[in-house]
């Protein structure tokens, strides 16, 4: 008869869902074990499949919890303000994902090759799982300020979104090896925050006002 691993310790699941999205993020879902996990978490393995039966519940958990309870919440939580404002919608976007890598340095890594990457593990089990209401409602707001004549006819309300996150996931997902790359340099979060907003703000046009010592053609 198998035997039960007996009570589990109270941040147990927690820190193997910790330990999983590190692992993921560092050498992909399918290069990682549960016996990886379980020693990265502290447990045994037992302990694993106390909790998630199989990896394929473990992979649900991570995306219900860690992307969709953590990460989507978090950049969505603090948009309401200014949500008939498409420049203010789409700056709190750009800041609040680089902030999120602050708190969950494994996220932009695990995004890029799980659920951006064609086959990525994480892809269609988020696709089920996410409600898209705020992304509709953003691309609502910008669809509503061409309108008013305040935004470029010739942005894509329904291309936005995806040009917001990977102008901030890529670069950020590179963290590591960003500074030995000498084209790129040492560029800091601070940096790519204001870089990703004044490109979709502005693009590479001089904001009117700054024209000073810039020369134009005759």
């Amino acid at each position: 008869m198998k035997r039960n691993p007996g009570p589990a310790n109270p941040d147990a699941r927690a820190r193997l869902l910790d330990a999983a999205v590190h692992l993921f993020a560092e050498q992909g879902v399918s290069g990682t074990t549960v016996s990886e996990i379980a020693e990265r978490a502290g447990v045994t393995s037992a302990m694993v499949h106390y909790y998630f039966k199989t990896k394929d519940q473990l992979l649900d958990a991570v995306v219900e919890e860690k992307l969709i309870g953590q990460f989507i919440a978090f950049v969505s939580g603090g948009l309401e303000e200014g949500a008939d404002d498409p420049f203010s919608l789409t700056e709190g976007w750009v800041r609040r994902i680089v902030k999120a890598s602050d708190r969950m340095p494994w996220l932009p890594p695990l995004w890029v090759r799980e659920v951006i990457s064609e086959g990525g593990a994480l892809r269609a089990k988020l696709i089920q799982r996410v409600n898209l209401e705020k992304q509709e409602r953003f691309k609502v707001c910008i669809a509503a300020g061409q309108k008013r004549g305040v935004v470029n006819p010739d942005i894509h309300p329904q291309l936005l979104f995806m040009s917001i996150v990977g102008l901030t996931m890529l670069p950020l997902s590179m963290a590591k090896s960003r500074d030995r790359i000498p084209i790129i340099g040492k560029v800091s979060k601070k940096d790519l925050a204001r870089h990703v907003v004044a490109l979709l703000l502005h693009g590479l046009a001089v904001p009117a006002g700054r024209t000073k010592g810039i020369r134009r053609k005759p």
